[in-house]
């Protein structure tokens, strides 16, 4: 279910953009109507799309529906973190997320970096783990595994000091109800001005994450997914881990697919964002980076 509606949204985008064709060929006094016809018949085919998937689908599906609850009574948190060249910044991101409650284990991994912040970390009391294949998403992957050997619940976060370890409680909170619950940073309320997050990221990560909600229409509502910070249960995580593969910036919605597909139950929750401490090594506010990553993106959901 969805995969019609993607389909169909893509064909209605394609669409707009004969539309647009054929207003400038009117105006120049060039034919037209056969590019304004095929405008016309890929909007029927997205009307057609759309009726099948969020009307006709849901209503034969309607049965099969069931409420996730499976609360953890005594939980206890292990905490992956990545980092890369993030020295000014390792040592309070650790400390604020070993003071937390609940939390058992901090685990930084170190991803080839060229600073002393492998060193930060274990001044900070956090176990540090090399991880030698260079790259955002083989930094998770790794922060997510190593973090599986410890607790009963495992997060994933930075080590650039912009997620708060107090928002653990709001992730806690719907993991009754969820195998992976997601962090957004879209809620302008608590998320800094100063942030990395700009109008460019904020808009793309939301074109991105509708795209995947109309994917899996039904199964899952997104704002964002560029959010690193996330909680999953072990056993869910289990199911997922040797089918992540992407081991760059597009690893988020890679995980987010990957959970969808093999029929997580994923929720989103509001975080804060603060303003990072040292240099963004990631896309951060560079418009070409984003522009790349989001390609990537879009082509990873089309083919899901």
């Amino acid at each position: 279910m969805g995969k019609l509606l993607l389909y169909g949204f893509m064909l209605a985008l394609l669409g707009l953009l004969f539309v647009f064709i054929s207003a400038l060929l009117f105006f120049l006094h060039l034919p037209f109507v056969p590019i304004f016809n095929t405008a016309k018949v890929l909007f029927l085919v997205f009307v057609i799309t759309g009726i099948v998937d969020v009307v006709i689908v849901p209503i034969a599906n309607w049965h099969d529906r069931k409420l996730h609850y499976h609360p953890i009574r005594k939980p206890s948190f292990s905490v992956g973190m990545t980092a890369y060249n993030d020295e000014l910044a390792i040592a309070g991101a650790v400390k604020d997320f070993t003071n937390a409650e609940n939390v058992v284990k901090v685990i930084v991994i170190d991803n080839n970096c060229k600073d002393n912040t492998a060193k930060e970390a274990r001044k900070a009391g956090a176990l540090v783990v090399e991880e030698k294949i260079q790259g955002y998403g083989a930094a998770c992957i790794r922060a997510l595994k190593e973090a599986r050997k410890y607790g009963n619940v495992v997060v994933l976060a930075e080590g650039d000091q912009t997620f708060s370890a107090s928002d653990l409680k709001k992730l806690y909170a719907y993991l009754e109800n969820a195998d992976l619950v997601l962090g957004t940073r879209t809620t302008a309320e608590i998320v800094s001005p100063d942030s990395q997050v700009n109008w460019f990221m904020s808009y793309g990560n939301l074109f991105m994450a509708k795209l995947i909600q109309l994917r899996y229409w039904g199964k899952v509502r997104l704002t964002d997914v560029g959010c690193t910070f996330r909680m999953i249960r072990p056993e869910a995580l289990d199911k997922i881990i040797h089918q992540l593969k992407v081991t760059g910036n597009d690893f988020s919605p890679h995980m987010i697919l990957v959970a969808l597909k093999n029929g997580l139950k994923v929720i989103e929750v509001p975080v804060t964002l603060r303003k990072r401490v040292g240099e963004s090594k990631g896309v951060g506010s560079s418009m070409l980076k984003g522009l790349r990553n989001g390609f990537k993106m879009w082509w990873m959901i089309l083919m899901s």
